[in-house]
C-alpha cells in the first residue's frame, strides 16, 4: 500500500467513516470522540456516514425497511414522518456517493468505527475504493469482539481493538509521517503475505479527558422522536462499561477483554465535575433541547452519586432520558431525577420466565420484585418503556407467553420495545447457539429487528414463528386473553392475518399509544369496553418450563465466562 509523503498536520486529511443502519437516529458518540482526538492533532477532518441512505441497495440485510420505520411497524414507537418531522431526506446511491466523496476529499487516512451489524456494509464500502489504496483503520466493537474475523477480510489491513482514543490518532500520525503503522499498541496489522501482527493493548483511557465533538454531523442528525415529540437531542456518555453479566450482551465481554489484557477495570464513570464540564461544552457547541444518556445502565452507580448528579444537573435542567434496571429505582430517586429534568426511562426486562431469566440470561431479579418495583415506578408518573427479547436460544412459544404475562403485570408502561435475539460475537448466548447447532460459527449478524439467524428445531421457535410473534407482541400484552386467538391468527402474514393485525394495531395505536406519552390510555377489558383502569395481571410465579438436560445445554457453554 502506498503511503503519503510527510505533511503538515493541517494538510493531513482524515476521513472518519461511519457505516450505520438506515435511520439509526442517535449520532454515534464514538464518531464524535474520534472527531475530537483527530482535530486535537490539528488534522483536516471530514465525515462520511450512511445513516440517511437506503443501504438495502448493497444487500447486507434481508430487512427492506429502515430501523426507525421498523420500530413503528411493530408498534414499538409512535408514528412520525422522517422528512416532515425530522427534516431528513432518505438518499440512494450510497456506494457511488462514498466513492465520489473520497475522490473529492482525497483523504490521506480513513478511520472506520464498526459494529457487527455494519461489518458487511463496511467491507462493501472498502471494496468500492480498494483501487485508491488509502491507508485505513477499522476500529469499534466488532474488531474487538472478533478480531480474527475482521482482519481476515481481504479488504482490511489494519484493525483497532479496544478503545480508540489513543490508538487511532497514533496510527494516523504514523501515516502522516510516512512511518509503518504495524507495531502500534491496540492494533492488529496484516502484511502483504497475509501474516498478522498482534500488538499488545495500551492502557485504558481516562474517559474524563476527551469531550466528544459532534460538529461533523448534519444538523438533522440531532432530531429524534421521543414520547410523541421531536427533540434536538445530543447523546452523552457518563460512564463506560456495565457492572452486569447479561449473556445476550457483549458489554461483559468488554470487561473480560480488559481483564484478560491486564488493563484493569473497564467500568469507569466520569467524575461529576468533569461530567458538568462535558455537558457545558456539548450544550454550548450543539444547543440541544434534550440529553440522551447512552450508558448501558445509568443508575448502576452508588446511590449518593445519583443525588450528586441531580445536584450537578440543576445547572442544565434539560429534559433527559436513560436506560437502566428496575432494581436501581425507588420513589426518592425518581422524584429527585424528575425535579431536574428526567422525562423518560427505558427498562430492560428481556424475559418473563424467572427460570430462564435467572439461569440462562443471568439476571437474578424475581418476577415478584419486578412487579413491585414497577408499581413504584408507575406511581412516580415518569413515562417509561420496557425492553423485551424473543427468539433466544432454547426459547419456546410458552416462554414468550410468560414474557407477555409479566409485561401485563407491569404497571404504567408507555411502550414496549421488542427485539429479536441477535447472536453478536462476544456474547455467551452466541456460543450457546453454536454449541447446540443452531447457528453456523461464521455467521455475521444483521440487526435486532431483522429475521432471526437461529435455526432451532421443535419445540423451539423457528424464524417464521419469531417474526410472527414480534409483529404482534405489544398486542398480546395489551388485549385481554379472550382476544388472543385472533391475535395469534394475526401472526400470519397472509391476507387474512394482515387484516386482523391492522384491526388490532389501529385500536392499540389509538387507545394506548395515542399522540404522546402524556395522553390518557384506555385499556380493553374482557367485556369489550375501553376504560382508563388498567386490568393488571400478577405473574409472580412463572412455571419451571426447562428440564434439567435442556437447561444444561443452555448454560454449560457459559461456565467460566
Amino acid at each position: 500500500m502506498s503511503r503519503p509523503a510527510i505533511k503538515k498536520p493541517s494538510d493531513f486529511k482524515v476521513m472518519i467513516v461511519y457505516p450505520n443502519l438506515p435511520m439509526m437516529l442517535v449520532p454515534g458518540v464514538a464518531i464524535a470522540i474520534l472527531t475530537r482526538v483527530f482535530k486535537d492533532k490539528g488534522y483536516d477532518v471530514s465525515l462520511f456516514e450512511t445513516t440517511h441512505y437506503d443501504t438495502n441497495e448493497i444487500n447486507y440485510s434481508e430487512n427492506k425497511i429502515n430501523y426507525s420505520e421498523n420500530r413503528v411497524k411493530i408498534l414499538n414507537a409512535r408514528k412520525f414522518d422522517i422528512e416532515k418531522d425530522l427534516g431528513i431526506t432518505v438518499k440512494h446511491g450510497m456506494l457511488k456517493d462514498f466513492r465520489r466523496k473520497v475522490e473529492e476529499v482525497r483523504p490521506d487516512f480513513l478511520a472506520f468505527s464498526v459494529v457487527e451489524d455494519t461489518f458487511l456494509q463496511t467491507r462493501t464500502m472498502l471494496q468500492e475504493i480498494e483501487d485508491l489504496e488509502i491507508p485505513h483503520l477499522i476500529g469499534g466493537v466488532f474488531p474487538t469482539m472478533a478480531p480474527e474475523v475482521c482482519i481476515s477480510a481481504p479488504e482490511i489491513d489494519l484493525i483497532g481493538l479496544g478503545e480508540g482514543e489513543w490508538s487511532s490518532p497514533e496510527v494516523a500520525e504514523a501515516t502522516r509521517l510516512g512511518k509503518p503503522a504495524d507495531k502500534i499498541p491496540g492494533t492488529w496489522s496484516k502484511a502483504a503475505d497475509g501474516a498478522v501482527t498482534q500488538n499488545p493493548q495500551p492502557p485504558l483511557v481516562d474517559i474524563d479527558e476527551v469531550i466528544p465533538d459532534f460538529s461533523l454531523f448534519h444538523p438533522s442528525r440531532f432530531n429524534r422522536p421521543m414520547g410523541g415529540k421531536i427533540y434536538r437531542m445530543v447523546p452523552v456518555e457518563s460512564y463506560r462499561g456495565c457492572p452486569y453479566a447479561c449473556t445476550y450482551c457483549n458489554s461483559p465481554s468488554q470487561r473480560m477483554f480488559a481483564k484478560n489484557n491486564d488493563l484493569g477495570n473497564f467500568m469507569r464513570r466520569n467524575r461529576m465535575e468533569r461530567l458538568r464540564r462535558k455537558l457545558q461544552v456539548m450544550c454550548g457547541e450543539n444547543q440541544p433541547e434534550f440529553i440522551f444518556f447512552v450508558d448501558d445502565s445509568f443508575l448502576a452507580r452508588p446511590r449518593e452519586e445519583i443525588f450528586d448528579f441531580c445536584d450537578m444537573y440543576e445547572e442544565f435542567r434539560l429534559p433527559f432520558y436513560f436506560n437502566t434496571r428496575a432494581e436501581n429505582c425507588d420513589a426518592e430517586i425518581l422524584e429527585r431525577l424528575q425535579e431536574v429534568g428526567l422525562v423518560r426511562i427505558a427498562f430492560g426486562i428481556e424475559s418473563g420466565n424467572e427460570q430462564y431469566r435467572q439461569k440462562v440470561l443471568r439476571r437474578k431479579i424475581t418476577n415478584a420484585e419486578i412487579i413491585d418495583r414497577f408499581k413504584v415506578i408507575g406511581d412516580s408518573g415518569v413515562p417509561f418503556s420496557i425492553n423485551l427479547i424473543i427468539g433466544m436460544p432454547g426459547e419456546t412459544r410458552e416462554l414468550v407467553m410468560d414474557t407477555v404475562r409479566l409485561a401485563r403485570s407491569i404497571k404504567g408502561y408507555d411502550t414496549i420495545t421488542a427485539f429479536i435475539f441477535t447472536p453478536y460475537h462476544g456474547t455467551p448466548l452466541r456460543q450457546v447457539a453454536i454449541d447446540n447447532g443452531w447457528l453456523e460459527p461464521g455467521t455475521i449478524t444483521k440487526h435486532n429487528t431483522s429475521r432471526s439467524l437461529l435455526r432451532m428445531p421443535p419445540p423451539y421457535l423457528n424464524a417464521d414463528e419469531i417474526d410472527g410473534l414480534l409483529s404482534v407482541l405489544p398486542l398480546y400484552c395489551y388485549f385481554p386473553e379472550t382476544e388472543w386467538p385472533q391475535i395469534r391468527r394475526a401472526e400470519q402474514s397472509d391476507e387474512e392475518g394482515l387484516r386482523i393485525r391492522e384491526h388490532y394495531s389501529d385500536i392499540y395505536s389509538r387507545n394506548f399509544l395515542g399522540e404522546s406519552d402524556r395522553a390518557e390510555k384506555l385499556f380493553i377489558h374482557p367485556d369489550g369496553t375501553a376504560r382508563a383502569e388498567q386490568s393488571l395481571g400478577d405473574f409472580r410465579d412463572s412455571p419451571m418450563r426447562i428440564e434439567a438436560a435442556a437447561l444444561k445445554s443452555l448454560t454449560d457453554p457459559m461456565i467460566g465466562l
